[in-house]
């Protein structure tokens, strides 16, 4: 495959694979969903040389999320139709992806790693960041509800609820605290840190380090974490459609429709200026 989105290289036993939509922030669109599929499963499957998959972005962000600007207003139903017929992802899809593959993957973080960004992320089996990451899913605001929903498992049930009842967004220091990332580090020191890691991992035993992916995936499905982020697709197309008690959601659509999805958000924004405001200021008082 020609790839237009993404950059792949590999060195030595780390494969890399890097978002390359600097400016559209990385946002996952079609496009490049299968561009990062074909090299996951060339350096998962085809290739017996590679060890590890680094999972990193090009420009000042990991990632803004699903490519909303690629298409009108698209539901999780639509998604996995589409998913079940060959043509693009579903987000179950695009979590097996990741879930699935018998190498380790390690994403490497910087900017803001949001929405479907931060899914893709969670996906990964480590994450590495610099101090000024940040992580939300801030999309709930318009609608939701946030399909990934592994949090629970990832963070607790008590911060989950208050991250994906609110919106707000955490810095790297908050996420290292909940277990979200496993390393903080300076910009500067980002690429040693991951390549560290990455090659640490690689003078293990490929089949020791498959195989205990494997036991911790099993442990987590017999769990229900398959399950969840199967029905987290169904909730959200359902709560997408409620128009009659989500006015918020309908607003939303026809201010996009009508003015375009920068004024959409623009005034989503406007609508939590108060609370993101008192928030930071919170933050900063930690």
């Amino acid at each position: 495959m020609k790839y237009e989105n993404i950059l792949y290289e590999k060195r030595g036993p780390v494969a890399y694979v890097t978002l390359n939509r600097p400016d559209k922030l990385n946002a996952l669109s079609p496009d490049l969903q299968l561009e990062v599929r074909d090299a996951l499963e060339d350096a998962g499957w085809e290739d017996d040389n590679i060890r590890v998959i680094v999972l990193k972005a090009s420009g000042r962000a990991f990632s803004a999320g699903f490519d909303i600007t690629t298409s009108k207003q698209t539901n999780a139903v639509e998604r996995r139709a589409k998913f079940l017929k060959g043509k693009t992802f579903s987000a179950s899809g695009w979590w097996d992806v990741f879930w699935n593959n018998p190498k380790p993957i390690i994403a490497q973080i910087h900017g803001f790693c949001i929405a479907g960004g931060l899914a893709t992320a969670t996906f990964c089996d480590l994450r590495i960041c610099t101090e000024d990451a940040k992580f939300g899913a801030p999309e709930i605001r318009t609608g939701g509800p946030y399909i990934p929903a592994v949090w629970p498992w990832v963070i607790g049930m008590t911060k989950a609820r208050e991250l994906l009842y609110t919106g707000n967004l955490i810095d790297a220091a908050e996420a290292k605290r909940l277990d979200l990332v496993n390393e903080v580090v300076p910009a500067e020191e980002l690429d040693e840190a991951v390549e560290r890691q990455a090659l640490t991992i690689a003078k293990l035993p490929a089949a020791t380090v498959e195989y205990n992916k494997k036991l911790i995936n099993m442990s987590y499905e017999l769990m229900g974490v398959r399950q969840v982020v199967e029905r987290s697709m169904e909730l959200e197309a359902i709560a997408l459609a409620s128009a009659d008690t989500s006015p918020e959601i309908e607003e939303f659509n026809k201010i996009r429709e009508k003015d375009g999805l920068k004024a959409a958000l623009s005034w989503n924004a406007a609508r939590f200026a108060g609370e993101d405001a008192w928030f930071k200021k919170s933050r900063s008082r930690e």
